[in-house]
């Protein structure tokens, strides 16, 4: 199976891909099933997961108080604003995968760093090894480095936030329906992909100041709405 672990939907405030969107550019690029990683939300993730022809990984990507902490295969919504080791314990608690999204990148002011990744590396199941969107690829070397250090399965991205972006890049892993034989397929898989050019993230930066804006607006004009994210 061809995997982009890491894809954004309309339901982050940085992103306002629909999810017939979505479905529409995994098809288009090949995709054999993607994980979905809004930013503090899976409510797009599980309408995705009834609405699409192929396998879609309910994820959340968490702003813990010390770090970006994405959870796999999650039933229930994890709040943000946890200590980052209450944002581990409550993935756990539901049976899901503990992934750390840009482990390294300098460049995303969110990420969680090499410190903090230290101090929780033994509760990791996966270290993102390449992410499309990192500016330095150095930094997706030193991840990749640090999971072979710790013997910590792979995995690999788009971090998409544009419906273009999405396949860039991923993992290649024997057919999966659990967290279990996910991370035994990543263990004989592959990851792959190509870095996507840096103004798709400049774009983003500028949409997320876009709905900011439109809140305020929302709070002068109750009646004034966001456009559909279905």
């Amino acid at each position: 199976m061809k995997v982009d672990l890491h894809i954004h939907t309309a339901y982050s405030e940085d992103c306002w891909v629909p999810l017939e969107a979505v479905i529409e550019a995994a098809i288009e690029q090949s995709l054999d099933g993607i994980a979905v990683m809004d930013h503090n939300e899976i409510e797009g993730a599980l309408h995705l997961a009834h609405m699409a022809p192929f396998p879609v990984i309910v994820g959340e990507e968490i702003a813990s108080q010390d770090g970006e902490i994405a959870g796999l295969f999650l039933h229930e919504w994890i709040p943000p604003g946890l200590a980052m080791e209450e944002t581990v314990a409550r993935i756990k608690e539901q049976g899901g995968l503990v992934y750390v999204p840009h482990p390294l990148a300098r460049d995303v002011p969110t990420a969680i760093g090499p410190q903090n990744l230290e101090s929780i590396i033994d509760q990791v199941d996966i270290l993102e090894a390449f992410n499309a969107r990192i500016l330095c690829q150095a930094d997706n070397l030193a991840a990749r480095d640090l999971a072979r250090e710790h013997n910590i399965p792979m995995g690999a991205g788009s971090d998409a936030h544009f419906a273009r972006e999405i396949g860039r890049a991923g993992v290649v892993v024997d057919e999966f329906g659990t967290p279990e034989e996910l991370l035994h397929g990543l263990t004989q898989g592959s990851t792959y992909g190509r870095r996507t050019p840096y103004l798709f993230s400049v774009a983003t930066c500028g949409l997320w100041y876009i709905d900011k804006f439109r809140e305020l607006l929302q709070k002068a004009r109750p009646s004034a709405s966001r456009p559909n994210a279905t």
